[in-house]
């Protein structure tokens, strides 16, 4: 399962379905100049949304859906991600839809379009996709962090 031919598909099947959303996380770096690898797509949606894009990825065969999950419950760093997953034979991609409400509220606002060959991609801006980091606060968004923040080598 290649990651990136996913997104694509991903992407296309949440245009069809006029959902808003907004790449985020390890595939966002990579977008922002600091390459690095991941094993899932995140995306940042609104909690209305959340039944639609399951419903949008799942003849992609997403179909796998976890239990919602909380971060820092109660918090000013309250996280929501609702996670789907697709097994095609030994291979397994995830995707993780972070809820744009609580310490996300207002970050699915800040997004960029990109314009490719397969589609329009939309990604959270550099600056929300810092904030989502520092948010997370783990040693991999603090490596992410210290890449995107060095990206032009200064």
């Amino acid at each position: 399962m290649n990651l990136v031919d996913e997104l694509h598909r991903i992407a296309a099947a949440l245009r069809s379905a006029s959902i808003d959303y907004a790449v985020c996380g390890g595939v966002a770096v990579t977008i922002h100049g600091a390459t690095r690898t991941t094993k899932d797509i995140d995306l940042l949606v609104r909690r209305e949304d959340v039944p639609r894009v399951l419903e949008a990825v799942r003849p992609l065969g997403y179909v796998f859906v976890a239990l919602p999950m909380i971060f820092d419950a109660g918090t000013e760093r309250e996280r929501h991600v609702q996670r789907v997953s697709k097994l095609e034979g030994q291979q397994h991609l995830m995707i993780d839809l972070l809820v744009a409400e609580a310490a996300f509220a207002g970050l699915l606002d800040e997004r960029l379009e990109i314009d490719l060959s397969e589609g329009t991609l939309r990604v959270v801006t550099l600056a929300a996709l810092l904030a989502m980091k520092r948010l997370a606060g783990r040693p991999q968004d603090e490596a992410d962090i210290e890449k995107l923040e060095h990206r032009d080598g200064t």
